[in-house]
């Protein structure tokens, strides 16, 4: 944070002190109360001051006078702190619900947008990972000063960083390590135009990281007010649970895709069995004979098997051995192509052929007049 200058609040502090000056007093005062380092210098020199054996009456009235004013606005600061963080315990909770079931798509809407209204940050900034680096895509603004910032709503609307135009926050992507950036530091490395237009005391950058690499990052400031380590652990806190939310999201998507192939898996399986039981083919049909087996005559392997043709094993055969193609065969019949294919190959295997123009072959040879058809035989079994 801002360190106090020492040379500027110690003219102040004699005219307040040594001389009683109401004015240089309540400039003092006002200074602590903006900012915590300020206030602990101005309280540590009050209690020098009256540790060293002061003499003057009017000196030690006007420190202690001083001292008691400064307690009360670390009082205060302290109460407010507590009320904060009591609010910011509400906020997660509504932070958790509103960001729950949000799409990909609209996550750095939902993110900035509930960063100001229930985290306490008057300004956000949610840049997501690029092949270059990062470049900031979506802003919120508190209500309250939604008409003071239009033109750096349209800056971030509109902006493309090229590489090397943010050091700090380029940083911030490799090292993976949040900042808190001071006010007398906010133009140092880091984009001036947008920084030009935001005009923060201060500000916080921290990286959401998920699956184990940067995905985004986060920005917050307070606009008029100075950033602590409160609202780092605050920040820190909402993009850990960026980072959660996109890790479900992912693991979600996984699990579904794998659901949807064991599915496809096992309506395949349930496919197989049935057209198996349809098929009525036997354990020795399945492995096969030695007449199934290459080197075997075609013809009379093909007699002594047409037999063990079942009745749409016939009917498909008739339709191959005509030349009818396995997607007619399959609307002729009422069945998938799937299902002709396996008969097919049944039938080569039964009858001891290998192409369709050998089937078509046998067919011919089974059915020359005076020959006992095949069909003949099977429906005398």
């Amino acid at each position: 944070m801002n360190q106090p200058a020492d040379g500027g609040l110690a003219p102040l502090f004699d005219l307040a002190v040594r001389r009683g000056d109401s004015q240089a007093a309540a400039e003092l005062a006002a200074q602590s109360g903006e900012d915590s380092l300020t206030l602990e210098w101005t309280r540590q020199a009050l209690l020098s001051h009256l540790r060293s054996g002061l003499r003057d009456a009017g000196e030690i009235r006007n420190a202690a006078e001083f001292l008691q004013e400064i307690e009360v606005i670390q009082r205060r600061r302290q109460a407010r702190r507590i009320a904060d963080h009591r609010s910011q315990l509400t906020g997660f909770r509504a932070f958790l619900t509103n960001l729950r079931g949000v799409s990909r798509a609209e996550r750095p809407y939902v993110v900035t947008d509930r960063l100001c209204r229930d985290l306490g940050f008057r300004k956000s900034v949610y840049s997501p990972a690029t092949t270059s680096g990062w470049s900031p895509t979506t802003i919120a603004i508190h209500p309250e000063l939604e008409d003071s910032f239009a033109p750096l709503r349209r800056a971030v609307a509109a902006l493309s960083l090229p590489p090397g135009a943010a050091p700090r926050e380029e940083e911030v992507f490799r090292s993976g390590r949040g900042i808190a950036v001071d006010p007398i530091d906010i133009y140092r490395n880091t984009y001036r135009p947008l920084v030009e237009l935001s005009r923060p005391r201060g500000y916080l950058a921290v990286p959401v990281v998920a699956a184990g690499r940067v995905t985004a990052l986060l920005h917050a400031d307070h606009d008029d007010a100075e950033v602590d380590e409160s609202d780092m652990i605050t920040l820190q806190t909402a993009a850990a649970v960026c980072a959660l939310t996109a890790e479900q999201e992912t693991l979600r998507s996984a699990i579904t895709t794998r659901g949807h192939r064991v599915t496809e898996q096992m309506t395949a399986i349930l496919s197989a069995l049935a057209e198996l039981e349809q098929s009525q083919l036997s354990l020795t049909e399945a492995l096969g004979t030695e007449a199934d087996r290459p080197g075997c005559a075609s013809g009379a392997v093909g007699i002594s098997h047409c037999a063990a043709l079942t009745v749409r094993e016939h009917e498909v055969f008739e339709f191959v051995a005509h030349g009818t193609p396995n997607a007619d065969i399959a609307g002729a019949l009422f069945v998938s192509e799937g299902t002709v294919k396996s008969h097919v190959q049944r039938i080569y295997r039964k009858l001891g052929v290998a192409t369709r123009a050998e089937a078509a072959v046998l067919y011919r040879t089974l059915h020359r007049p005076g020959q006992e058809t095949c069909r003949g035989s099977h429906d005398r079994q």
